[in-house]
């Protein structure tokens, strides 16, 4: 499940990108804030997912380091955006998600530094960047473990 991020949001405005954000005081884990973030923003009660494991964590271009966290959840269960963080929901097939083949990059230099931008069309969603530098994780640890 991927969402678009709400346009008038100050980062990463209409982007595409995993339910996710800061860890608060309250929360006790990295898993914690994966489970009371998407909670907030799409709804998925914390025991309603199967949390499967984190993966190894990533650095954006932005600065951000992120440790995406794995889980499964009914496909029975609705999602409800909340508008002032998300203005849409939409679900790719995991199949079609971890095909390495469908992936692109761009090398490009950003603030002197040398960063490989990930990037597949789903249809005619663009999935780019860190979201598509994580999914294109998850499918390569996939991959090793077949």
């Amino acid at each position: 499940m991927l969402t678009q991020r709400a346009k008038n949001l100050r980062s990463h405005a209409g982007q595409i990108a995993f339910p996710g954000g800061a860890t608060d005081p309250e929360d006790h884990s990295l898993i914690a804030t994966a489970l009371r973030e998407a909670e907030e923003e799409v709804s998925i009660p914390h025991h309603k997912v199967q949390v499967l494991g984190q993966l190894a964590p990533l650095d954006s271009s932005g600065g951000y380091r992120v440790t995406p966290v794995v889980g499964l959840v009914s496909p029975s269960l609705s999602f409800r955006t909340n508008p002032t963080e998300v203005a849409r929901i939409f679900e790719i097939p995991l199949f079609d998600a971890l095909t390495l083949p469908h992936y692109q990059h761009l090398d490009i230099k950003i603030r002197n530094r040398q960063h490989r931008v990930y990037f597949y069309w789903y249809r005619e969603q663009m999935i780019w960047g860190l979201t598509a530098a994580i999914i294109y994780r998850l499918a390569q640890q996939v991959q090793r473990s077949v």
